[in-house]
C-alpha cells in the first residue's frame, strides 16, 4: 500500500485554514436555523404581544423590560465575553485548573449581583416610575421583572461558557428556539383567558428562569472531563482588568440601545414609547444576521490573535461581514418596499411610525455593513478603547435626544439613535484599520447591493399603488423579493465561502429532517 506523504509547511497552514473555515461556516450554519426560527419566533410575539396590549399598555411593558434589560446587564458585568476569551485560551492550553476556577468566580459573582440588582428595582420602582417616567402604574411592572435579573445573568454566563467550546448549538436551542417558543405560548394562552399585562411579565420571568437551568445542563454536556478532579484557581486580576472596562463598554452599550426609549418616556406618553418600542423590534429581528456568524467567531478571533495570525484573522472578518449583510438583506427588503403595511400587522395605530422605521432601518444598515467590528476590538484585548467610543457616542446620543425628543417624539428618538450607532461603528472601523490594518470591507458586498436593487425595482413595480397590503399580499411579495434577490446573487456567482456556508446549512438541515433509514427498517419490520 502506498504511504500518505507527509504534509509540507505550505500544506499544514492551508489545512488549517480550511479547517477553520469550515468549523465557521458550520457554526454559521447552525446558528442560522436557530435564529431562524428565533426571528420568526419573536417576530410573532411582538406582534400578538402589540395586539393583545395596544400601543399604550404596549409601551409600560417594554419600559419596564427596558429598565430589567439594563439592570441585567449590569449584573452580567462583561464576564459573559470574559468567559469566551478566556474559558477558550484554557481550553486549548488543556489548563482545566484555571478553567475550574475561571468559571466559578464568574457565577458566583454574576449570581450575587443578579440578586442585588433585583433587590435594586423592587425598592426603587415607585421612585422610578414616579421620577423618571411620570408614570406610578409602571412601579408593578417593574417589581414583576425585577425576579427576571438574576436568572439572566447566570443564563448569559452559563452560555458563554458552552461558546469557548465552540457549541453553538445550546444557545441556539436554548435562547433563539426554545424561548420564543415558550413566549408565544404563553401570550396566546394568556390572551384566550383574557389575562393581561401583568400575567404577561410573570411568564416572562417563569421562561427565563426555565432557560437558565437548560443552560446549566448544556455546559454539563459540553464538559468532557471531570472538574472536580482539578483544583480550582483564579486569576482575579486579570479576569478584572479585562471585564472591567469591557463592563463599562457593554453597560454603555445597551445605555445606547435603551436611552432613546427612557429619554421618550420622560417627556412623552407610554403610547408613543409603544410605537417606538414596535419600530425598535423590527429592526433589531433583522440584526439577527450579525449575531450568527460573529458568536461562532469570538473564540476563533481570540485563538488567532493570541498566536499574532492578524492576516488570517482579517480574511475571515470579511467573510463574517459578508455573511451578515447577505442574510439582513431579505428581511431589510420589505421593511423599505411595504412599510405602512408591515406596521400595519401590529395594528391599524402602528402604521403613523413609518418614517420612524426607515431612519432606524439607515442605522441599522451600517452597523450590519461595518461588521462585527466592535467583537474584534474586544476579544483582541482593547477593551477600554471600546469603553472610551461607547461612552463618548452615549453622550452624543443623550444630547440630541434630549434636544430632539421633546419636540419630535419618537422621530426625534430615531434620529438620535441611528446617528449613535453610524457615529461608533464607524469610529470602531477605522481604529481597527490603523491598529490591526484589517477592516470589513470587500469587493463581493457589491453582489448583494446589486441583489437588494434588482428586489426593490421588482417590489416597486408590483406596487404601483401605495395603499397598505394584508399578510397574504405582504408574504407575496416578499417571496417575490427574495427570489429576485437571490436570483441576482446566484447569476453574478456565489462568494466560494458563502457556497461552502450554504453547503453546511442544507447538510445541518437534512441532517434534521430526513428520516432515519434505520428507524424506517425498524417500522416495516414491526407491521
Amino acid at each position: 500500500m502506498a504511504s500518505i506523504p507527509p504534509a509540507t509547511d505550505e500544506q499544514q497552514p492551508r489545512d488549517r485554514v480550511s479547517d477553520s473555515m469550515g468549523t465557521l461556516a458550520r457554526g454559521a450554519a447552525v446558528n442560522m436555523v436557530g435564529s431562524g426560527t428565533s426571528v420568526l419566533g419573536r417576530l410573532i410575539f411582538n406582534l400578538l404581544v402589540a395586539r393583545l396590549l395596544g400601543a399604550s399598555q404596549l409601551g409600560a411593558y417594554f419600559l419596564a423590560l427596558s429598565v430589567a434589560n439594563i439592570v441585567g446587564v449590569v449584573c452580567v458585568g462583561g464576564f459573559d465575553l470574559t468567559l469566551v476569551r478566556n474559558l477558550a485560551q484554557h481550553r486549548t492550553d488543556e489548563n482545566w485548573g484555571l478553567f475550574r476556577g475561571t468559571l466559578r468566580f464568574a457565577l458566583r459573582t454574576v449570581a450575587a449581583l443578579g440578586v442585588t440588582g433585583t433587590a435594586f428595582v423592587l425598592v426603587s420602582a415607585p421612585w422610578i416610575s414616579r421620577v423618571f417616567f411620570h408614570n406610578p402604574a409602571i412601579a408593578t411592572p417593574l417589581r414583576i421583572v425585577s425576579l427576571y435579573v438574576p436568572f439572566y445573568a447566570l443564563e448569559m454566563v452559563l452560555l458563554a461558557a458552552t461558546q469557548s467550546f465552540k457549541q453553538m448549538k445550546y444557545k441556539v436551542y436554548i435562547e433563539s428556539m426554545l424561548n420564543p417558543f415558550l413566549r408565544i405560548a404563553t401570550v396566546i394562552l394568556i390572551g384566550l383567558l383574557g389575562f393581561g399585562l401583568k400575567s404577561l411579565l410573570f411568564t416572562y420571568v417563569g421562561t427565563v428562569a426555565l432557560c437558565s437551568i437548560l443552560a446549566y445542563v448544556a455546559l454539563r454536556k459540553c464538559l468532557r472531563v471531570d472538574l472536580a478532579k482539578y483544583q480550582p484557581t483564579v486569576d482575579r486580576r486579570d479576569l478584572l482588568a479585562f471585564s472591567s472596562p469591557l463592563f463599562g463598554v457593554t453597560i454603555v452599550t445597551f445605555l445606547i440601545l435603551y436611552l432613546d426609549t427612557l429619554v421618550l418616556a420622560h417627556f412623552r406618553s407610554t403610547a408613543e414609547v409603544g410605537l417606538y418600542a414596535v419600530c425598535v423590534r423590527l429592526v433589531l429581528v433583522t440584526a439577527f444576521s450579525l449575531p450568527v456568524v460573529s458568536q461562532i467567531f469570538a473564540p476563533m478571533i481570540s485563538e488567532l490573535h493570541r498566536r499574532g495570525e492578524i492576516a488570517e484573522m482579517g480574511s475571515y472578518f470579511k467573510v463574517v461581514t459578508l455573511w451578515a449583510v447577505e442574510l439582513f438583506v431579505p428581511l431589510m427588503l420589505l421593511y423599505v418596499a411595504a412599510p405602512r403595511s408591515v406596521l400595519g400587522l401590529f395594528g391599524r395605530e402602528f402604521r403613523v411610525a413609518v418614517p420612524c422605521l426607515l431612519i432606524l432601518a439607515i442605522g441599522q444598515f451600517v452597523n450590519i455593513l461595518t461588521g462585527p467590528v466592535g467583537l474584534v476590538l474586544n476579544m483582541s484585548g482593547w477593551t477600554r478603547l471600546q469603553f472610551w467610543n461607547s461612552a463618548s457616542v452615549l453622550v452624543l446620543q443623550l444630547v440630541m435626544a434630549v434636544l430632539l425628543v421633546p419636540h419630535y417624539g419618537y422621530i426625534g428618538a430615531a434620529i438620535a439613535n441611528t446617528s449613535a450607532v453610524i457615529t461608533v461603528n464607524l469610529a470602531r472601523v477605522v481604529q481597527l484599520q490603523s491598529r490591526l490594518h484589517i477592516n470589513p470591507f470587500s469587493w463581493s458586498l457589491a453582489k448583494p447591493g446589486a441583489g437588494s436593487i434588482v428586489a426593490l425595482l421588482f417590489a416597486f413595480a408590483i406596487r404601483s399603488k401605495g395603499a397598505p397590503m394584508g399578510t397574504a399580499g405582504l408574504a407575496l411579495l416578499w417571496v417575490g423579493m427574495l427570489v429576485a434577490y437571490a436570483g441576482t446573487l446566484y447569476f453574478l456567482g456565489l462568494d466560494p465561502h458563502s457556497r461552502l456556508a450554504r453547503n453546511h446549512l442544507r447538510a445541518s438541515l437534512a441532517r434534521r429532517f430526513r428520516p432515519n433509514p434505520m428507524n424506517l427498517r425498524l417500522g416495516k419490520e414491526t407491521q
